[in-house]
């Protein structure tokens, strides 16, 4: 057998693979999203329209504080329209969850179980997949091993951290499925250029993400204490 596969190069390929998945899902989700879009615009407008009556309606009774916050909270109307927006949430979130998994499912259970034994993901960082002896598994193995990562995903995802420390760096569902994920013939034993590139451009994204949001953070509080001032 071919030495198992690291966590990073794993992740790395993994990563790839979802973009795809992601891109190729959009056009499915797009109609739904777009009537989502539509919804919460009108609902938040509505939700908005709503609280500016209750705010001029205690400013002209010249309520306390703590009364014009209970007016607002207590609003059977700002209540139903919450719940409504959480509704259409919940089915928004159930509906993009159901196309992302069957689109997953195919490109994984196809691939993984060709002659490649890898989706395009793993094949470009050069990893293969394999049953626990290293010979190639079949459609129901690998649709076995896709299912058998749902709970990890539940689990805030200890079940695929166990590639980083586990024997043979088999994640479980790998464990749950009889697999492994091992370098393919040929493959370079360290992470190939275009994938620690992946990676740096992936941390840089998510840096940059969280930095902005900081600064906006502080760039509010700074007004806020302008304001008070």
């Amino acid at each position: 057998m071919n030495p198992p596969a690291g966590f990073w190069r794993r992740y790395a390929a993994y990563s790839a693979d979802a973009s795809a998945i992601t891109l190729l899902a959009l056009p499915l989700l797009w109609p739904r999203l777009r009537a989502a879009y539509r919804v919460f615009d009108d609902g938040l407008q509505a939700l908005q329209f709503r609280i500016w009556e209750l705010l001029d309606l205690a400013m002209a009774r010249g309520d306390e504080p703590l009364r014009v916050l209970g007016l607002v909270t207590g609003d059977e109307v700002l209540r139903a329209g919450l719940a409504g927006l959480a509704g259409e949430l919940l089915w928004l979130a159930l509906a993009v969850s159901a196309v992302l998994f069957a689109v997953a499912a195919a490109w994984f259970i196809a691939f993984e179980s060709s002659r490649w034994q890898a989706s395009p993901g793993k094949r470009l960082l050069g990893l293969r997949v394999t049953d626990r002896d290293g010979a190639r598994c079949g459609p129901g193995r690998i649709a076995l091993r896709f299912v058998a990562g749902v709970p990890s995903w539940f689990a805030l995802h200890l079940g695929h951290a166990l590639a980083a420390w586990s024997p043979g760096k088999r994640a479980l569902h790998d464990y749950l499925a009889g697999t492994r994920v091992e370098l393919a013939p040929g493959a370079p034993a360290a992470m190939p250029s275009g994938g620690r590139a992946w990676l740096m451009l992936q941390a840089a994204l998510f840096l940059g993400t969280v930095g902005f949001i900081g600064l906006r953070y502080v760039q509010l509080m700074l007004e806020v204490a302008e304001g008070g001032l």
